[in-house]
């Protein structure tokens, strides 16, 4: 009976819905990382950021395909800041898209305030994390350093900072102030405020082309520039991998102003923003010709694998398009190894955690996965009260993780409105889709002393009928010196070979989704082939 409970339950799967980053030049919603059903949004919350005049607005329609999707706002307002002038610019994306069957908002704001000599003297940002919950991140730039102020009375880790990096504002003309011309280029830098981090962009000037804009009867002469993010680092479990950034293209008017800018989205596809009016940018698009968001992220199969849950071993065939190091791109650990690569293929061994040996005398895990962090915050008090009530008299680690999962999976309700919300609101709320019962039982592991970790990847599906994967995540313990998975949307007791990850992470010392960029690499571009599976 308890097998037949387990599998009438659906799989919590997250969808990608693209970490929307915007910057004022590119108007681009570059970083899909994450957000897997995490909505990142941002107020201008910097001193002086909601009075003062208007010195620039401008709107942008959103296109998803041929449908309407949103529209882009942006204003810079001039305002007194400690006694001098300052120039406070908010941008405000606001997407309408349908994520499986549900229509859902999605909304990021991002800001700076420079000097009037365009010195860039803070930035600011807002993450809507969960349904009611939400982090404001502010950052005030000293010397090389933005120091970082959480919910305006915690201090964070600072970021690094360059001097030469530009403001918002002073992106809005970067193409006017250097007279832009065809076979033109030169280089930039801006803060990324979703990763803490000064990336540096490189734009050229590709020469101009006639093009017919949304609306209009007749082609225009357009000069069409492209702009190429440079690849950043991140941690991807014990290494440092690289990710390039999305490109985009922009069509500049006459007055070298952007009138269509386009960008790939991993996950949703090409946007396109055309420069509009604020009653047409704001005026309804038809949702229902949107493409589903979820269904377009799933990684379709050629068969199914019965009893996916219940495979002691198997190997599959990955290919990861316009990636000649795809093998890097899933995990390798003591339950998968990625071999036979070629380019962008390579075969993913995997095995279910039971074939998992015991290490003797294995290092212990650092700190980092015991401690409390911001978003697994194991001395929380129902956290901690939680845990307890679920392991009651056990003192055996394995089995206290076990009786974890299965408590989480009985007490939770899977819903579709969290957005990676932090496993002390995800306590008390005990909703939410596989990023939140993986939250949970991490945070509730670490607080009756089990180390663990969470882990992101594809889980074996089926979803209206046909086979596939689907991004997933699920947790990680420490146990007789391995890690092993528990998946508390499933809560079996054991973790089989339909489980890929693509990597894993503490979260310590993180208030942003940088622990999820590895997936970026692999959503929208990944395909699988199951070459065999062996039961349990």
């Amino acid at each position: 009976m308890e097998q037949e409970e387990n599998e009438s339950r659906p799989v919590s799967f997250f969808v990608f819905s693209g970490c929307f980053v915007v910057d004022c030049l590119e108007l681009t919603l570059r970083n899909a990382l994450a957000v897997l059903l995490f909505i990142l949004c941002s107020t201008p919350a910097f001193a002086g950021g909601s009075d003062g005049k208007i010195v620039l607005e401008s709107w942008d329609a959103a296109y998803l395909g041929e449908s309407k999707a949103g529209h882009v706002h942006t204003i810079t307002k001039e305002v007194n800041l400690n006694g001098e002038k300052a120039l406070h610019t908010t941008v405000e994306l606001r997407l309408t898209l349908k994520r499986n069957d549900t229509v859902v908002q999605m909304s990021m704001d991002t800001g700076s305030v420079e000097s009037a000599e365009g010195k860039v003297l803070g930035v600011f940002m807002k993450q809507f994390l969960g349904k009611k919950q939400q982090t404001q991140i502010e950052g005030t730039v000293v010397g090389n350093q933005v120091q970082l102020l959480l919910n305006g009375n915690t201090r964070l880790k600072p970021a690094p900072w360059h001097g030469d990096a530009v403001g918002l504002f002073k992106q809005q003309s970067l193409f006017k102030d250097r007279e832009l011309k065809p076979g033109d280029t030169f280089m930039y830098r801006h803060f990324e405020p979703t990763i803490n981090l000064v990336v540096k962009t490189a734009v050229n000037a590709k020469g101009y082309r006639e093009l017919e804009l949304k609306g209009a009867r007749e082609k225009t002469k357009l000069l069409l520039v492209e702009s190429v993010p440079e690849k950043i680092e991140f941690r991807n479990g014990d290494k440092i991998d690289a990710l390039q950034l999305p490109a985009s293209l922009l069509w500049l008017d006459k007055n070298l102003e952007p009138v269509k800018t386009e960008f790939e989205v991993p996950g949703l596809g090409p946007i396109v923003l055309y420069r509009t009016t604020k009653t047409q940018a704001l005026a309804p698009g038809p949702i229902a010709q949107l493409s589903d968001v979820g269904l377009g992220q799933l990684v379709r199969l050629k068969q199914r694998i019965p009893q996916p849950h219940e495979t002691r071993a198997a190997v599959y065939r990955i290919t990861v398009r316009n990636d000649d190091n795809a093998a890097t791109t899933f995990s390798r650990d003591d339950r998968q190894q990625a071999k036979n690569g070629q380019g962008n293929t390579f075969e993913l061994h995997v095995r279910s955690n039971e074939a998992n040996p015991a290490v003797e005398d294995a290092k212990s895990p650092s700190a980092e996965f015991t401690q409390s962090s911001y978003f697994i915050n194991c001395h929380d008090v129902k956290v901690r009260e939680l845990a307890a009530r679920a392991i009651g008299n056990e003192v055996d680690p394995w089995k206290r993780a076990l009786r974890i999962e299965r408590w989480v999976r009985d007490n939770m309700r899977v819903t579709n409105h969290e957005a990676l919300a932090t496993a002390d609101h995800v306590a008390r709320t005990l909703q939410g889709d596989c990023t939140e019962f993986a939250m949970l039982a991490a945070a509730m592991c670490r607080a009756v002393e089990v180390p663990s970790r969470t882990a992101i990847g594809l889980i074996y599906a089926e979803v209206k009928g046909l086979p596939c994967f689907a991004f997933h995540m699920w947790t990680e313990v420490w146990i007789q010196g391995r890690w092993l998975p528990i998946d508390a949307t499933l809560g079996k007791g054991h973790v089989g070979a339909a489980h890929l990850k693509i990597t894993d992470h503490s979260w310590h010392d993180e208030r942003t989704m940088t622990p999820i960029v590895p997936v970026i690499r692999v959503v929208g571009r990944v395909s699988i082939d199951v070459l065999s599976v062996e039961k349990r």
